[in-house]
C-alpha cells in the first residue's frame, strides 16, 4: 500500500459537535442540542411532555422547549422562525388561555431584556430567519442561547455574545460575529409579567387541548391533468446540462412521453416528505455502520465478491476519504398499509440527479403546478450539492469523467456547476483521450494538470474488470509511460492512492446488495428495512421474495416470486452469474397502471430530495420514465424583513 501524503478528509467542520449531542445548558438547565450543521434536517419530531416542540434540532424547537420549561407557555405553530415576530399571543400551557406578548423592534429606545426571544429576519442565506433566547443583557452586549446557528460546545450558559450598541438613545443588537455577513435582528418578543419557573421544576401539567395529536397519514398519489397553461421553452438552452437533456429527451420531464396532451405527476403530503427525510437520514447512518463492519472483517468482505487484492485499497479509501457527493435510496410506498420501505441504496450513483434537483421544478412551473399549493420535492438538492463540494476536501481542478452517453454528460455538468459554485474548477472529460501519462507515470489532462480529484459515472466493478483486461494485455511488469494510452483502470485504480474520488471506492460496499442481509440483521426493528437473506429461507418462501444479484444495474436479472412460489415477474441482463440475495416481497401500489419507485437523495451527509421512476412493469428499468413529486403545502409563507415591518407600520 502506498504511503499517503494527503491528510484524511471528512465532512467534520472545525469545532462542530455531532448531531443530537448537547452543546450547552441555558439558565434553568435547559439543554440545547447540535443540529450538526445548518443544511441538516433530520425530519424527526421532538416531543416533550406531550408537546410537539418542533423538529430535531432546529432553532424553533429550542425556543418552544425553552418557553415551555422557563415560562410554562406554549409557542403556537409557525411556518418559519421569523414569523414569531408577528405573534400577538402565546398559550398558557396549563390553561390553554392566550397570553399576550410584547413585540419590541430592534433599533428603538427600548433596551433588550433577558428571558426574551430574539428574532432574526428573512435573508438571502436563510429565508426562514432564526430565533434564539436572550439570556443576559449588559451595557454593550447580549448573551444568546439557541440551536442550529453555531454548532460549538458552549463555554458558559449561552452560545455567543452579540454587540449591543447605544447611540442617541437608540439600542441596537448587532450580530457581527461573521464580519462578512453582519445581521441586524428584527427585535425581541417578551412575556410581560410572566415569572420564570423554578430551576428543575417538573413540566407543567398540560391542558388536554394542547396535547400532541397524531400527524396526518402520509400519502403519495398519481395525478393526471390537462394544463391550462403550458410554456413550451421552459429549459435554458444556454445551460449546457439542460441543453444536453433536451437533445436527449426533449422538453419532457418524463423523458419518454413528449407526445401526450395530459400530464402526470405525483402529489404527496408533508407527512410523506418528512418520512422520506427521516428514514433516508437514519438509513444512511445504518448503511455506513454496516460498511464499517464489512471493512473491518475479512469474513464479511468476502461475501461481496470483490477480489482480495483490492481490499487494501478499499480500506485505505475508508480511512482517508470520508467525503462524498451523492447517493440514492430506492424507496417504495404502499398507499393502503402506509408503509415506506427501502429496497436498496445506490450509494455510488448520480443518475436522475438533474431531473430531481432542477428539471422537475422547471417542468412544474411550465404547467402551472407551482401556483396550485404545492412545492417541489428537490428544493434542497442544489444548495446541498454546493455544500457537499465545499466540504469535500477537493481543491483546484475536478475532472468529471464520463462515458459518451448524453445522460451521463448532463449529470456531470450539473454536478460540475455546483462544484464551480463552491469555488472549484471543473473539466468535463468524455472517455480517456483527454488524459496521458507524464514522464513520472502520473496522469495529466490536455492542459498538463495532474489528476487529483475525479468525479465519475463508472461503477467501481467496471474498473476492476478493466484492470484484469489491461493486465492481460500489458503484462504483469507493465509501467506507465507517455506513449501508453490511459484507460479506465489507470484513472480509478492507478498507483496514486491520494486521488480523491467521487464517489470514493469504499462506496462499492453500501452499493452492493450483499449488505442488505447485514442491514436487516443489524436493525430488524426499523420500519423501512425489509428482511433479506443470503439463502432462500422458509419465511421468505411464505411471504414472497425478490431475488437480486449483489451487483447489477437498474433492475437487471431480478426475479419476483409470490408467496405461493409462482414467478410474478423477472428481468434479463448481464448479471445473472453473480451471487444472489433474497429480499422480502413488498407489495407496490399500482396507480393508473403504473408502479412507482421513489428515489431519495443523500447529498453529502444531508437528505436532499426525492423523484420518481415509474413503470407499468413491477421491475423498474433503465428506460422507466421519470415523474415529478409535488409536496402539498398549506398556504404560502412570506418572508419577514426590516422593510416588511416598516411597510406594515406605514399601513397601520
Amino acid at each position: 500500500m502506498p504511503s499517503p501524503s494527503r491528510a484524511p478528509v471528512t465532512f467534520d467542520r472545525p469545532h462542530h459537535i455531532p448531531f443530537a449531542e448537547v452543546q450547552g445548558y441555558a439558565p434553568g438547565g435547559i439543554p440545547a442540542y447540535s443540529n450538526k450543521h445548518d443544511h441538516y434536517f433530520s425530519g424527526e419530531r421532538s416531543i416533550e411532555g406531550n408537546v410537539f416542540c418542533g423538529f430535531k434540532y432546529q432553532c424553533v424547537e429550542f425556543a418552544r422547549r425553552w418557553l415551555l420549561r422557563r415560562k410554562g407557555l406554549l409557542l403556537p405553530d409557525v411556518n418559519w422562525a421569523c414569523h414569531i415576530f408577528q405573534l400577538k399571543a402565546v398559550r398558557d400551557a396549563a390553561t390553554a388561555e392566550d397570553f399576550a406578548v410584547r413585540i419590541v423592534r430592534n433599533g428603538t429606545k427600548a433596551k433588550p431584556e433577558a428571558d426574551t426571544l430574539l428574532i432574526y429576519p428573512s435573508s438571502e442565506t436563510s429565508v426562514v430567519g432564526h430565533v434564539g433566547v436572550i439570556t443576559e443583557v449588559g451595557d454593550d452586549y447580549v448573551c444568546v442561547a439557541d440551536q442550529n446557528y453555531r454548532f460549538h460546545k458552549w463555554e458558559s450558559s449561552y452560545a455567543y455574545k452579540l454587540k449591543l450598541e447605544r447611540k442617541d438613545g437608540i439600542w441596537t443588537v448587532i450580530d457581527d460575529i461573521d464580519a462578512d455577513d453582519i445581521e441586524i435582528p428584527l427585535g425581541w418578543v417578551s412575556f410581560p409579567g410572566r415569572e420564570n419557573r423554578p430551576d428543575g421544576a417538573p413540566l407543567v401539567v398540560l391542558h388536554p387541548s394542547l396535547r400532541f395529536t397524531a400527524p396526518p397519514k402520509p400519502y403519495l398519489l398519481r395525478r393526471t391533468f390537462v394544463p391550462v397553461e403550458f410554456k413550451t421553452n421552459w429549459l435554458d438552452m444556454n445551460d449546457r446540462a439542460e441543453l444536453l437533456f433536451v437533445e436527449e429527451f426533449g422538453m419532457d420531464v418524463s423523458r419518454s412521453r413528449l407526445e401526450e396532451t395530459a400530464v402526470s405527476y405525483y402529489e404527496s403530503n408533508h407527512e410523506f416528505h418528512l418520512q422520506c427525510v427521516a428514514y433516508g437520514t437514519q438509513l444512511h447512518a445504518i448503511f455506513l455502520e454496516a460498511t464499517a463492519q464489512v471493512i473491518e472483517s475479512d469474513e464479511k468482505l468476502r461475501l461481496f465478491s470483490i477480489p482480495e487484492e483490492f481490499w487494501p485499497r478499499i480500506r485505505h479509501s475508508w480511512a482517508h476519504q470520508q467525503t462524498y457527493i451523492s447517493g440514492r435510496f430506492d424507496f417504495a410506498f404502499n398507499n393502503e398499509t402506509l408503509e415506506l420501505k427501502c429496497f436498496e441504496y445506490n450509494a455510488d450513483s448520480a443518475s436522475t440527479l438533474l431531473e430531481c434537483g432542477r428539471i422537475q421544478q422547471k417542468w412544474a412551473e411550465s404547467v402551472g403546478l407551482d401556483k396550485q399549493g404545492t412545492r417541489g420535492s428537490g428544493f434542497a438538492v442544489e444548495r446541498n450539492l454546493k455544500m457537499a463540494w465545499t466540504y469535500s476536501g477537493a481543491t483546484g481542478r475536478v475532472h468529471f469523467c464520463v462515458d459518451q452517453e448524453r445522460e451521463e454528460q448532463y449529470t456531470a455538468l450539473y454536478c460540475m456547476q455546483a462544484a464551480e459554485a463552491a469555488g472549484l474548477e471543473g473539466k468535463l472529460c468524455i472517455l480517456f483521450d483527454e488524459f496521458s501519462f507524464d514522464d513520472e507515470g502520473h496522469i495529466v489532462d490536455s492542459d498538463g494538470v495532474r489528476v487529483r480529484n475525479v468525479w465519475k459515472t463508472w461503477m467501481w466493478e467496471s474498473a476492476i474488470t478493466d484492470y484484469y483486461a489491461a493486465r492481460k494485455e500489458r503484462g504483469e511488469d507493465w509501467k506507465p509511460s507517455p506513449k501508453d494510452k490511459v484507460r479506465l483502470c489507470d484513472l480509478l485504480l492507478g498507483d496514486d492512492w491520494d486521488i480523491l474520488y467521487f464517489e470514493p471506492m469504499w462506496k462499492i460496499i453500501p452499493s452492493n446488495k450483499a449488505i442488505l442481509p447485514m442491514i436487516y440483521h443489524n436493525h430488524p426493528e426499523h420500519p423501512a428495512i425489509l428482511r433479506a437473506e443470503y439463502e432462500l429461507s422458509d419465511e421468505l418462501r411464505v411471504c414472497g421474495y425478490a431475488k437480486k444479484p449483489i451487483v447489477g444495474r437498474v433492475g437487471s436479472n431480478v426475479t419476483i416470486a409470490d408467496g405461493d412460489g409462482g414467478v410474478h415477474a423477472e428481468s434479463g441482463g448481464d448479471y445473472g452469474e453473480r451471487n444472489m440475495i433474497y429480499q422480502q416481497l413488498f407489495p407496490l401500489t399500482k396507480q393508473d397502471d403504473y408502479y412507482a419507485i421513489i428515489g431519495g437523495w443523500m447529498i453529502g451527509d444531508a437528505f436532499s430530495g426525492t423523484g420518481i421512476r415509474e413503470d407499468k412493469s413491477i421491475i423498474t428499468g433503465v428506460e422507466s420514465p421519470f415523474a415529478a413529486i409535488r409536496i402539498k403545502i398549506d398556504g404560502n409563507p412570506s418572508p419577514v424583513t426590516h422593510k416588511d415591518l416598516e411597510k406594515m407600520a406605514e399601513d397601520e
